[in-house]
């Protein structure tokens, strides 16, 4: 299959041409031209702001299907169908599970009642765009530039399935969670893998957080699902959550890396009241954010190839080897989390 691949150089995109050439497929990627991605495929460059400029040369490479990896809003998903939407040409749009409503409340925007949970692709989505605070969008934007115009995902789902040109039979939306691996520009092992290689006998928790169960997704293993939906003519018209097995709690995930990292010491469970600053979580916890990952796994045959604990220990490696230039120590006061296991009667001995 031919194959277009708008913003194929990041985190995500990378391994997924890697795992389309693998399977065989003529691949092109649309990308601004910043980072290197080896000449075995097909190159546009540009700035997918000005993505009608370049439709007449992607459309020269005839491609049997689009997946855009950088569409965060209705305006940008407007855009992709507006070029590349042709007739019996199937497109993959890359959305996140944080478009359902549980995100929300877990979130507090929406202080209604709480959500069931695990959440399948039928389950309530949030009735307002914005989800998150201007800080964290700022903070998105510097890691993600393809952010300068806003990010909604659900907005870009609305305007992507109400698009007239695109008929709604070959539109497929992937529905991913928080992605961790090496070269993660989140760091979402950092803090983890820094107490432990730091020697703590013990990593404090806040009740609450603790218990708080999300999908998670390694960045090869969601590129495999990707790839898979890509080519898979069962995909067109459909909707899929698409993340790694097991909606672990974040002690459960805590325990998990400390067993791949052979650390000896222990998760302790203290109320929110007792939290230092730096590791107190003002989300509504009660609200699970767990997702149902049935569908895809069924229709599609999704299943992940690489295991939880060669996925941890790979994402670990890395942070060894290329830790961050500007952690911020703030995060890591362990001075006021001694105190805390002080007063709960935990030695803050060192672990190995």
């Amino acid at each position: 299959m031919r194959i277009l691949v708008i913003g194929g150089t990041g985190f995500l995109g990378r391994p997924l041409v890697r795992a389309l050439r693998g399977d065989g497929h003529e691949v092109a990627i649309f990308h601004r031209g910043e980072h290197c991605a080896g000449d075995e495929v097909g190159h546009f460059h540009g700035d997918r702001r000005e993505m009608e400029a370049y439709g007449p040369a992607m459309t020269r490479f005839a491609p049997e299907v689009v997946v855009d990896l950088i569409c965060g809003s209705a305006a940008a998903a407007r855009r992709t169908l507006r070029v590349l939407a042709a007739p019996r040409r199937r497109v993959v749009l890359i959305s996140s599970l944080d478009v359902y409503r549980a995100w929300a409340v877990f979130h507090g925007v929406d202080r209604g009642p709480i959500e069931p949970a695990p959440q399948s692709e039928t389950a309530r989505l949030r009735s307002s765009s914005g989800l998150y605070p201007a800080a964290t969008l700022a903070h998105l934007r510097r890691l993600h530039p393809w952010m300068a115009e806003g990010y909604d995902k659900l907005g870009m789902e609305r305007a992507a399935t109400a698009w007239p040109a695109a008929p709604g039979a070959w539109l497929t939306i992937l529905r991913l969670p928080p992605l961790y691996g090496p070269g993660d520009p989140h760091r979402r092992l950092y803090a983890l893998w820094r107490r432990m290689r730091d020697g703590r006998g013990a990593i404090l928790l806040p009740r609450g957080w603790a218990e708080w169960r999300s999908p998670r997704g390694y960045v090869s293993n969601m590129a495999h699902g990707v790839a898979l939906a890509a080519t898979n003519p069962r995909a067109a018209g459909r909707v899929y959550n698409l993340a790694d097995a097991g909606n672990f709690s974040e002690a459960e995930w805590a325990t998990a890396v400390g067993q791949v990292a052979g650390w000896r010491g222990r998760m302790v469970v203290a109320s929110p009241a007792h939290m230092p600053p730096h590791l107190r979580v003002t989300a509504v916890t009660a609200q699970h954010c767990a997702a149902d990952t049935s569908r895809i796994r069924q229709e599609l045959g999704f299943r992940e190839p690489v295991s939880r604990e060669e996925a941890i220990r790979a994402t670990l490696i890395h942070e060894r080897d290329h830790p961050p230039m500007n952690a911020d120590p703030g995060l890591f006061d362990y001075a006021a989390e001694d105190a805390v296991l002080s007063g709960l009667g935990v030695a803050a001995s060192r672990a190995g």
